[in-house]
């Protein structure tokens, strides 16, 4: 999908919003959405819209989920490009979270709402990528197709492109420590640098950890987005970063990236466990394993 071309030399502003677990039941993650929209449309005026990943509240086969989340994304007035996230097609590894993994499958139920799970978007002096961190480590066909798409787009982009990109988990290791659940894209990680060394990275953006932090990654700006939906609880809150709901502004102007936290107004920091919507949807998934 491609949004409105920027002019030469114009500054470019981007959104990242994330973790959204939206349900067809409503509820809190969509009073706190809708909030985000009014802000967004209203105030900052972006020239594009991009999500970082988990869209839907907890299943990726919930059809219903799915529809209603991708009805609600139409309320943005700038374009809008998504990226998946685990709770929005599985995820990969021997043990993924309640079981749920990647599946082709449900990646093609994604991109039959949402469009492809990797993109690019081009605006005058900039390259916006959009990557499937959930295929990272699958072993699926589509793995290696999204490999030989980002070996060939580092070898179009122009060196005069400055390259932003998106994915839903984070590149670099997340935390020093195993945490019992996937943070980051683990070994695919010196692999997916290399590839990005041969364009100008001027910062990457993810999600799935709930909460806001920046810092610089050689001349790389990492940003990990929060959650519009929920906080992390007091087992999964990393220590250090801003466990606040939010949102992220980058302001894109002369080859340099600067990104900044976004409060918005009316967003109450709950955790999971106080969003009834959240767990119901956890405990179905153990009336889905019994069914």
């Amino acid at each position: 999908m491609i949004g409105r071309t920027q002019p030469e030399g114009a500054p470019m502003k981007i959104v990242q919003i994330s973790d959204t677990h939206l349900s067809a039941r409503g509820g809190r993650t969509q009073q706190n959405f809708e909030l985000v929209v009014d802000y967004v449309n209203n105030q900052v005026r972006p020239d594009l819209v991009v999500h970082s990943g988990d869209i839907v509240i907890i299943h990726p086969d919930d059809v219903d989920d799915r529809a209603h989340a991708h009805t609600l994304m139409q309320r943005f007035t700038a374009p809008v490009l998504v990226v998946p996230g685990n709770h929005d097609i599985g995820e990969p590894g021997s043990a993924p979270w309640q079981g749920i993994g990647v599946t082709d499958e449900r990646i093609a139920a994604f991109e039959t709402v949402w469009g492809p799970d990797h993109w690019r978007h081009d605006a005058d002096n900039w390259t916006v990528l959009g990557l499937n961190s959930e295929l990272f480590g699958s072993g699926l066909d589509r793995e290696t197709r999204q490999w030989a798409w980002i070996e060939d787009v580092a070898a179009d982009v122009p060196e005069s492109q400055r390259v932003i990109v998106f994915l839903h988990k984070p590149i670099w290791s997340a935390v020093d420590e195993p945490v019992g659940h996937a943070v980051d894209i683990g070994e695919s990680r010196t692999r997916l640098l290399t590839a990005l060394g041969k364009v100008s990275l001027a910062a990457v953006g993810s999600g799935h950890l709930h909460c806001y932090r920046q810092t610089r990654r050689g001349d790389t700006l990492e940003v990990w987005a929060p959650s519009t939906g929920f906080v992390a609880g007091d087992g999964d809150a990393l220590p250090g970063p801003l466990h606040q709901l939010g949102i992220v502004e980058y302001d894109c102007t002369d080859g340099v990236v600067r990104a900044s936290y976004r409060s918005v107004p009316g967003l109450d920091d709950v955790t999971a466990g106080a969003v009834p919507e959240v767990t119901e949807a956890i405990d179905a998934l153990g009336h889905r394993a019994v069914g």
